[in-house]
């Protein structure tokens, strides 16, 4: 008998659409502008971008915008806490990217407009009110048109305590390339598991946070890959928002989901594949290839699991994020 109901996750008879959620222009601290931005992610292959200027709204649709290629405007609003000499010690940097057209309408007269810029909130470690400065910057954005994304909480500083009570979030940033080549902190699955495992429920995703430095290039390393039946603003958002979409570094993820009360993934040739669940231990695996890559496996539910998601690793080390489902 069937504890679990059949389903796969990605709806079917969809494209799939590559996007990079979290970059940065000349419009702040980026080394491109925003026409070399959309250049170069056009060329790569890629539907769509968020030009996420620090604490600067921009809208720039009607310039870019194409059959094949769309912007979601947005922006990363940042809260710091520095010390006496002025240094920062820790900060909460949260996107706010442009919702749907409901999420629009009940925004009203506070909705973003393009060339929009706010206040950064400074504390010193004295004033340092840590979830609440978060929780207000997440309330603001959201009231204002957006949801809304936690970003780079390693490279951030921040203690778990700061940031996996938060409410109202969409995505916790797993990986940031420009934080793991420049700093070697863009791993940050910890934070996302923990909140789960505390029961608030939150999508993840994977982006470049490209600053295109001359040091080191950080395109392309981190993105997400959308379900959706078409390439315009509200598809893109109501599959994000949906969950319709995988994050990764390299390899795809064809389709995952509940079989005969198992959990199975279907991907690209991959080296290991790891099933990550909550409930006593023992109850995530981790499948190696053998002879040959793997691009299917299945691990079964024992009941005491309240969600599940996989990671897909391919032989460069490069890794592909599910969502978490709930069971």
């Amino acid at each position: 008998m069937n504890k679990y109901t059949n389903r796969s996750v990605f709806p079917e008879h969809t494209n799939r659409y590559r996007g990079n959620l979290h970059s940065h222009s000349t419009n702040s601290d980026g080394c491109l502008t925003p026409t070399e931005m959309v250049s170069l992610y056009k060329k790569n292959g890629y539907s769509f971008l968020c030009l996420s200027e620090h604490d600067y709204y921009t809208d720039l649709r009607s310039e870019f915008d194409t059959d094949g290629f769309i912007l979601l405007p947005g922006l990363e609003a940042s809260v710091k806490l520095c010390d006496a000499e002025g240094h920062q010690v820790k900060t909460h940097h949260i996107h706010g990217i442009l919702g749907n057209r409901q999420m629009q309408e009940q925004a009203g007269s506070r909705l973003f407009t393009s060339g929009e810029r706010l206040t950064v909130p400074v504390y010193t470690t004295d004033s340092w009110p840590g979830v609440k400065a978060a929780q207000d910057r997440i309330d603001l954005l959201r009231s204002k048109g957006c949801f809304t994304t936690y970003n780079h909480p390693l490279w951030s500083r921040v203690d778990p305590e700061e940031v996996c009570s938060l409410q109202g979030l969409w995505a916790m940033e797993i990986y940031n390339h420009g934080s793991e080549l420049g700093f070697g902190e863009g791993h940050t699955t910890f934070f996302w598991e923990r909140m789960l495992k505390q029961g608030n429920f939150v999508s993840a995703f994977a982006s470049d946070d490209n600053h295109n430095p001359p040091e080191y290039f950080d395109s392309f390393g981190g993105y997400v890959c959308v379900c959706s039946e078409s390439l315009d603003h509200e598809s893109i958002v109501n599959h994000l928002l949906a969950g319709d979409y995988y994050s990764s570094q390299g390899p795809e993820i064809c389709q995952w989901g509940i079989r005969e009360n198992h959990v199975f993934v279907e991907c690209s040739p991959c080296s290991r594949i790891c099933f990550v669940t909550d409930g006593p231990t023992y109850n995530s695996r981790m499948h190696l290839m053998q002879a040959t890559p793997l691009t299917h496996a299945e691990h079964p539910l024992n009941g005491t699991e309240s969600y599940v998601r996989i990671e897909c690793t391919d032989e460069k080390g490069r890794i592909a994020w599910t969502n978490a489902i709930r069971l």
